[in-house]
C-alpha cells in the first residue's frame, strides 16, 4: 500500500489538474512553470478544495464520495510556501520563535511536560516543500539540500517537495510524480522515471542533465581533486571538495554537453575521465541528437554524429573533463 494515495481533480477557469498517484514517504512534484505543482500541494495541504480521494498514512484526509474533508488543521501536515511568509514586523528571532509554546502559561507548559513524558506528540505525517531552494546561489542549494536531507533522516518525516529540477527529485525522492499542464505524465520510483529518454520531448530537447548518485572516496589536496565512486560503478576525478568527508553520499551532475565521446581509446588529454560503453540509441531533439550510453545521454551535433559513424551497438568513450562534474548534494 502506498504511504500516499492521490486522486484529486480541479478545475480552476481553463486550467485542469489531475492527479491519480500512489506514493512512497519520500517523493517529488516535478514539471515545468505552470505544470500544476503548486496547486497540487496546496490541495494536499487542504488550502484548495478539489475533488476525489486523499489518503495520507493511512488516514482518510478527503474523500467527496463519502463527505469527508479534514481542514488543514486537523491534516497533521506541515507546509513550507515558496512565497516568504514571515511577519514582517518582527525580528529574525522573533520570527523563528513564534511557534513555540508560551512558557507563562501554567496549564500549558504542565501539559506540554505531560505530553513529552508520555511520548504522545505525534510528529508530522507528511512535510510538504515548495521549490526549497528557488532563489539560492548553488553552493547555498547544495547546503539547503543536506539540511533537508538531514531532517529526513534523522527525524524520519515523510516528505513530498515540489520542483522543476531533477537534481533535488532525485536528492530527497525515492518516488517522483511528473506533471505537465496538470496531467501525469509518469509516475514511480525516481531514477527510472528521470533517466528516461523519452522525457527529452516534454523538456523540449534540453538541455539535459546527467545526475548520478556516488560515493566520495578520497582527496587529492595537492592535485585539486577528489575522487568519487559512482553507483554505476566507475571512478571519476572531481574538483576538490573539502568540506566532505571521505565515505560521504553525494549526488553528481554534468550537462550532457559536457560529455565529449571517442571512438576509440582516448590518449594525451588533460580530461581525466574516460568511461568505456556501447551506445544504446540515438535520440533526435530538435537540431540535436542526443546519443545515450548506459545512463548516460550526451549531446552531438548531427554533423558530429556522422562524421564518427555513431550508431547503435557500436563502441565508444565517455570523456569528461573534472571541472565538468558538480556537487548537486552531499
Amino acid at each position: 500500500m502506498s504511504y500516499i494515495e492521490i486522486d484529486l481533480a480541479l478545475s480552476q477557469g481553463s486550467f485542469t489538474l489531475a492527479v491519480a498517484a500512489g506514493l512512497g514517504e519520500t517523493a517529488a512534484v516535478l514539471g515545468p512553470s505552470g505544470a500544476g505543482k503548486t496547486t497540487l500541494l496546496e490541495v494536499i495541504a487542504g488550502l484548495r478544495r478539489a475533488r476525489g480521494r486523499l489518503v495520507v498514512g493511512g488516514e482518510v484526509l478527503q474523500d467527496s464520495t463519502a463527505g469527508i474533508f479534514l481542514p488543514p488543521e486537523r491534516r497533521h501536515l506541515g507546509f513550507v510556501p515558496q512565497d516568504g511568509a514571515l511577519f514582517p514586523h518582527r525580528p529574525v528571532l522573533a520570527n523563528l520563535g513564534f511557534g513555540r509554546p508560551d512558557r507563562r502559561a501554567r496549564r500549558d507548559a504542565e501539559l506540554d511536560a505531560l505530553v513529552a513524558a508520555l511520548d504522545l506528540e505525534p510528529l508530522l505525517a507528511l512535510l510538504l516543500l515548495d521549490e526549497p531552494t528557488a532563489g539560492l546561489d548553488p553552493e547555498r542549494a547544495r547546503k539547503a539540500l543536506a539540511g533537508v536531507l538531514r531532517v529526513r533522516g534523522e527525524l524520519g518525516v515523510p516528505l513530498l517537495v515540489v520542483t522543476h529540477d531533477q537534481r533535488e527529485a532525485l536528492a530527497l525522492a525515492a518516488d517522483v510524480v511528473l506533471l505537465d499542464r496538470g496531467r501525469v505524465e509518469a509516475v514511480g520510483p525516481a531514477r527510472e522515471v528521470l533517466r528516461a529518454p523519452w522525457r527529452l520531448a516534454l523538456d523540449g530537447g534540453g538541455p539535459w542533465e546527467n545526475v548520478v548518485p556516488g560515493r566520495l572516496l578520497g582527496h587529492n589536496v595537492a592535485g585539486g581533486t577528489s575522487e568519487v565512486r559512482l553507483e554505476t560503478g566507475e571512478t571519476v576525478t572531481i574538483p576538490h571538495t573539502p568540506d566532505l568527508a571521505p565515505g560521504a553520499e553525494i549526488l553528481l551532475t554534468i550537462d550532457a554537453e559536457d560529455l565529449l565521446l571517442a571512438t576509440a581509446p582516448p590518449r594525451g588529454l588533460s580530461a581525466r575521465n574516460a568511461v568505456a560503453g556501447t551506445i544504446d540509441e540515438l535520440i533526435p531533439a530538435g537540431t540535436s541528437i542526443y546519443v545515450r550510453v548506459g545512463p548516460w545521454l550526451a549531446h552531438l551535433t548531427p554533423a558530429a554524429v556522422k562524421e564518427l559513424g555513431l550508431a547503435a551497438g557500436e563502441p565508444v568513450w565517455l570523456v569528461a573533463k573534472t571541472h565538468s562534474w558538480r556537487v548537486a548534494a552531499g
